[in-house]
């Protein structure tokens, strides 16, 4: 059988609006559906849980793709900090009644600790090349 070379692989635009629309489409039907009965059972229970996973799947989604201002979200994630991550979503799952409230609580302190932008090129009353 001849080896087809001509085939190359074909890029597939992904519309960033689109991935939005369907994740609220998705969303938007899963919260009728609990609204209209909340203590569903069956194939309406299926339809709900298929309908929240396949919206917050599609938003996530969403939220990685890039956009014209910015670039993907997973462009600038160096491989130390994917292990990290790989490593505490790990810990999360082992031992969740412990880890969560650790990274919750450290999360915390990170942000009170972060370096923080000076604004001393934001003050128009000095000026600080004046000789």
């Amino acid at each position: 059988m001849p080896i087809d070379s001509a085939k190359e692989p074909v890029k597939v635009q992904i519309s960033r609006p689109m991935v939005g629309i369907i994740s609220l489409v998705c969303l938007g039907l899963w919260i009728f559906l609990y609204a209209r009965d909340p203590n569903a059972q069956g194939d309406m229970l299926i339809w709900q849980g298929g309908f929240m996973r396949s919206g917050l799947l599609m938003g996530a989604f969403w939220f990685a793709l890039p956009s014209k201002n910015r670039d993907a979200a997973w462009a600038n994630v160096s491989p130390r900090t994917l292990v990290g991550m790989i490593v505490a979503f790990g810990a999360i799952v082992a031992r969740p009644k412990v880890f969560v409230p650790l990274f919750l609580a450290l999360g915390v302190v990170a942000w009170f600790l972060r370096p923080r932008k000076t604004r001393r090129d934001e003050r128009p009353d000095r000026e600080w090349n004046r000789r």
